[in-house]
């Protein structure tokens, strides 16, 4: 807030507001605000009165402040409409925690989360008792996310140290988004038992959306779309660009795949699954394939494409598959490099165009329990005729960067760092303009001080591969060797961009740099409820490099923020 020593003054909102093309209100949520609102800036509400229901309308977005909301758990039916979805994120430029957990039911969904911190500040996550499966009775274990209702979108958000897995996406949830997540450190232990996985998935009707999501040292499965319920199916799955690895990581009590997607009696089978773009990477001590697509039964079918799988898949009872354009290897000699399963069902399946990696030369492909060279497996399935396969160890670098569609210069960067230098250059010239204003954050210690923070010249970035760590997790769990400097995984995030004002001869000078993008200053006379945002009908002048806006200081108090312009 800026005073001028005249009676007038101008009120600036220090942060970016996004057009997302519905009409709604802004609304303000912080850990100090109260029940009655009104929800203004000034006035904002508490989260559990935003989450509630009673407070807003469709198309309403609810901007969290930054600080610490301690929540507990908290039980919701709120509702948007279609086309006009209740949005909760994060102010730009703040850093929201929320301490707790949600679970959505009774509801038509519409409802948006996004770009704040979930996780859990319990450490009682070890429980004492045997012989009690995945319910112990002297620890609370609860998922971070349930969702029991359609129509809803999670993205961004980093979700950790919950007690039971990141998200739980239910039979009763159809057309949901998980995209952008990063989940880790979730689940607990007994002395005979674990579990808590970063993404577990249900469901056949409608589709369920899991997208460029993080997902690793999570105490159970990286992400595991599966059912075992009576008469349930799988179906309509879409697993893409995901990274998934160190399952089990947080504790030491089982083993544990990084993928599994499939279903065990009594359930019936899965089918329509689509598993495109997804990396993995193994722990050496690993007893066997990471990536498990198909368990008990016979299943329908299964599209794999464009898959870089260090850890191996294994493949079974399918009756229709495409497996094309995919790299499966058997880095660790726990491993193989496929592993086809297919006494039940006869597979009708067009499988070629891949990159195969077998150290071992000979066994490392098995059909139905046999070892066979990649020879004998083209022979015995009549699969990859146009495939090629190198016994040769792998090399070099293999770097992935996944821009993400919901926050214009953020991606997700993989590196295979088969040479395990100690700095390796990363081009994200397809991400970032120069002049933008980025950091970049280890994804394993992802609140750590960022490793680059600067400004893009357009020149590779200089990534370190060695120096890093991974979270501590909150109680007496397992923290987790880095995985460096073979393997990282970092989170490319946007420079803040916020506005700077000054008051000089009776006028507010604005400004924001020339280098953030393209954003159109907007005011309004007040925060009530109902207040219209107009655009400046001035464009701003250059100086530096800063756009500048010279506005004449007014009798009223008078608020501005920068919107994404077209």
């Amino acid at each position: 807030m800026i005073h001028s020593s005249l009676s007038a003054r101008i009120i600036l909102h220090c942060f970016l507001l996004v057009s997302c093309g519905v009409e709604g209100q802004d609304l303000y949520v912080s850990p100090n605000g109260t029940p009655s609102g009104p929800g203004t800036m000034l006035q904002p509400y508490d989260l559990a009165t935003a989450l509630s229901g009673q407070v807003g309308q469709p198309g309403d977005t609810f901007w969290l402040k930054g600080g610490e909301y301690i929540i507990g758990h908290i039980n919701t039916t709120i509702q948007g409409a279609p086309g006009r979805p209740i949005t909760f994120r994060q102010m730009p430029g703040q850093w929201a925690r929320v301490n707790g957990s949600l679970t959505f039911f009774d509801s038509t969904g519409y409802v948006v989360l996004r770009d704040f911190e979930l996780f859990s500040s319990n450490t009682n996550r070890v429980s004492a008792e045997t012989n009690v499966g995945f319910n112990p009775t002297d620890i609370t274990i609860i998922p971070g996310i349930s969702s029991y209702a359609p129509n809803l979108s999670f993205i961004n958000l980093i979700v950790h140290d919950q007690t039971r897995h990141g998200f739980y996406i239910s039979q009763s949830s159809p057309n949901n988004i998980v995209y952008g997540c990063v989940l880790y450190n979730n689940g607990w232990r007994s002395p005979d038992n674990a579990e808590g996985h970063g993404i577990y998935v249900q469901g056949w009707n409608g589709v369920r959306e899991i997208c460029n999501n993080l997902a690793f040292n999570n105490s159970g499965i990286g992400l595991q779309v599966y059912d075992n319920a009576i008469n349930n199916y799988l179906a309509d799955m879409t697993l893409d660009g995901n990274i998934a690895f160190n399952a089990g990581a947080i504790q030491n009590v089982r083993y544990y795949r990084d993928w599994v997607v499939g279903v065990d009696a009594p359930s019936i089978s899965a089918t329509r699954i689509v598993f495109e773009n997804n990396l993995g990477y193994f722990l050496p001590s690993g007893e066997e394939d990471q990536v498990q697509i198909g368990r008990e039964g016979v299943n329908g079918e299964v599209t794999i494409i464009n898959n870089y799988l260090p850890p191996g898949l294994q493949f079974n009872n399918w009756t229709i598959a495409h497996v094309a354009g995919n790299t499966f290897s058997a880095i660790s000699s726990n491993y193989n490099v496929v592993t086809l399963n297919q006494t039940l069902a006869h597979l009708a399946a067009s499988w070629n165009h891949n990159a195969y990696v077998d150290p071992a030369t000979s066994g490392g492909f098995r059909h139905n329990r046999n070892p066979l060279s990649f020879s004998g497996w083209r022979s015995a399935t009549g699969f990859d005729s146009s495939s090629t396969c190198s016994s040769s160890n792998v090399g070099g670098a293999r770097i992935f960067v996944r821009p993400n569609k919901y926050e214009l210069g953020r991606a997700n960067i993989i590196v295979y760092n088969w040479n395990n230098l100690s700095n390796v250059a990363v081009d994200v010239g397809s991400v970032l303009s120069p002049g933008a204003v980025y950091e970049v954050r280890n994804a394993e210690n992802f609140f750590a001080p960022p490793v680059l923070a600067r400004v893009f010249d357009g020149k590779p970035l200089e990534l370190p591969m060695t120096g890093l760590s991974a979270a501590v997790p909150n109680g007496p769990m397992i923290t987790p060797a880095p995985t460096g400097p073979t393997f990282n995984v970092f989170v490319l995030l946007p420079g803040v961009v916020q506005l700077q004002a000054t008051v000089s001869n009776g006028l507010a000078v604005i400004s924001w740099p020339t280098n953030s993008g393209n954003w159109v200053l907007q005011f309004t006379p007040s925060l009530a409820l109902g207040a219209k945002w107009t655009d400046m009908p001035n464009k701003p002048s250059i100086a530096g490099s800063n756009n500048i806006l010279a506005i004449p200081l007014s009798q009223r108090a008078e608020y501005y923020r920068l919107t994404a312009g077209q």
